[in-house]
């Protein structure tokens, strides 16, 4: 390629065969699969088309943004065993993003986004959880967003292992399975080093629990009430809360977290993520 001729798309810019640049190009475009889950949309009942579009975005942001972060790590975790597990987890995350953000074209609202293949989409802006905004300062971060906020997001999808949308129901349940591995990871670390993490998961606490939205969101209860998720906002809430507590009580971690009130004052229920705090 000469130097005056510019890469195919902005996502491969930095690659300098043709060939290569076309099979990534091609690699990102909706294969025969995508291009059906694409046709489920109409099956869908309009009044839940955005609903499903504001959920799948957010766990596509969430998942893509997580994967980041996570692979910031590969090369700064304090052992071997667990850069290996960081980079694993990471290309995990960055694959889930990947399953969900073809389905979001389907979708009226998708018709002014940039697409993954256009230039500047790595740019662009994101509706990840607050917390994932800046990359982890310590190991102690990590662990905290690897046992809460990956916990969140398998919360969810274990709520649509059922939904009669297949899009969802298929890629909840090969997340879930491969996140099995992520909560062993975070749990193993919480066992090992509890002091040093009581800071860490307060500091992520509230993205996560309140990440489900309230009692009356304007996404997940339209999909509850629909049967396409199994469970409710609170109702979720709760099951994170049993996930977590025995691991957390074990590590004395639990009882000032668990009594804390979230801060719905900085939710924002249509980016789905709280407000930055401001300091005093």
């Amino acid at each position: 390629m000469s130097e005056s001729q510019p890469p195919a798309t902005g996502l491969f810019e930095t690659a300098t065969d043709q060939e290569a640049i076309e099979k990534a190009v091609a690699a990102a475009a909706p294969v025969a699969a995508e291009r059906a889950d694409l046709a489920m949309v109409s099956t869908l009942d309009t009044g839940l088309r955005e609903p499903m579009y504001a959920l799948l975005s957010s766990l596509a942001d969430n998942k893509y943004v997580l994967g980041r972060r996570y692979a910031e790590w590969c090369t700064g975790a304090p052992m071997l065993e667990s850069a290996v597990a960081a980079a694993a987890m990471a290309q995990d995350e960055l694959g889930h993003a990947r399953s969900f953000y073809p389905l979001l074209r389907g979708f009226p609202s998708a018709r002014d986004i940039v697409q993954m293949e256009e230039k500047g989409w790595q740019q662009r802006p994101t509706n990840a959880m607050s917390c994932l905004d800046r990359s982890f300062s310590n190991w102690s971060e990590f662990l905290a967003t690897n046992l809460l906020v990956d916990t969140a997001f398998t919360t969810l999808l274990s709520a649509a292992l059922n939904s009669p949308y297949e899009p969802l129901r298929q890629r909840a349940g090969k997340i879930v399975q491969e996140e099995a591995g992520h909560w062993v990871h975070g749990a193993g670390w919480a066992r090992r080093a509890p002091a040093h993490l009581s800071a860490a998961l307060a500091a992520v606490w509230d993205d996560a629990f309140t990440w489900f939205g309230q009692a009356d969101d304007p996404v997940l209860v339209p999909l509850a009430q629909a049967g396409i998720l199994s469970d409710t906002p609170d109702g979720l809430r709760r099951k994170l809360r049993a996930r977590l507590e025995p691991l957390l009580d074990e590590a004395e971690l639990g009882e000032p977290l668990f009594t804390r009130d979230l801060p719905w004052s900085r939710w924002d229920p249509t980016a789905r993520r709280l407000s930055r705090a401001h300091l005093s």
